[in-house]
């Protein structure tokens, strides 16, 4: 007995570090901005670097569930050759903040180059810092999965570039009427109680 869990053990092993060395085969080249200011439309390309035959491969873009705060996803562009190769395999969904893309290639010849995978339109929201996850799985020719390490990339959103004191066409911003109602108040409490 002993000796086929140590078979077991010793072949999970080898199986598991197949796999690492597989997953190196792959890889996610993410171009992105790192700042971006705060109502501004931003860019993020995916590209995949293979060093091996691959007939699928998805692939989650997802920020944290406040995320939806910051930043919202308002495109995805698909690669339309890879889109044509899956035909009916081919699947992308696109929320607010959060894109999921996946095909599979059964028909055709196995991907074994470097190929654009999805460009993604977005726009940010809010001021503040927000982290955004690339989750990859691809399969070999045989099916087998192939895991890359996920990629965390984080996205500081700044505020615009006016002044919140500054006139917008000759009308007060929202910002500069709420501060204006604040200061009336704490102006007549002053008055009211000396102050």
């Amino acid at each position: 007995m002993k000796k086929v869990f140590y078979i077991i053990t010793l072949f999970m092993a080898l199986l598991s570090t197949e796999m690492v060395l597989a997953s190196e085969d792959i890889n996610l080249n993410i171009d992105m901005p790192k700042e971006v200011q705060v109502g501004e439309n931003f860019t993020i390309d995916i590209n995949v670097n293979l060093n091996r035959n691959i007939s699928g491969f998805e692939c989650r873009i997802e920020t944290p569930i406040y995320g939806a705060k910051y930043i919202k996803f308002i495109n995805a562009t698909e690669n339309r050759e890879i889109k044509e190769k899956a035909g009916e395999f081919y699947m992308l969904n696109l929320k607010n903040n959060s894109v999921f893309v996946s095909f599979a290639i059964l028909f055709d010849e196995p991907l074994n180059s470097d190929f654009h995978l999805i460009t993604i339109k977005g726009k940010a929201l809010n001021e503040g810092n927000l982290s955004i996850r690339f989750i990859a799985v691809a399969s070999d020719e045989n099916g087998t999965a192939i895991k890359p390490s996920p990629i965390t990339y984080n996205l500081k959103i700044i505020g615009s570039n006016q002044n919140n004191n500054e006139k917008t066409d000759g009308e007060e911003t929202e910002g500069n009427i709420f501060s204006g109602i604040v200061g009336a108040i704490l102006n007549f409490l002053r008055m009211i109680f000396g102050g």
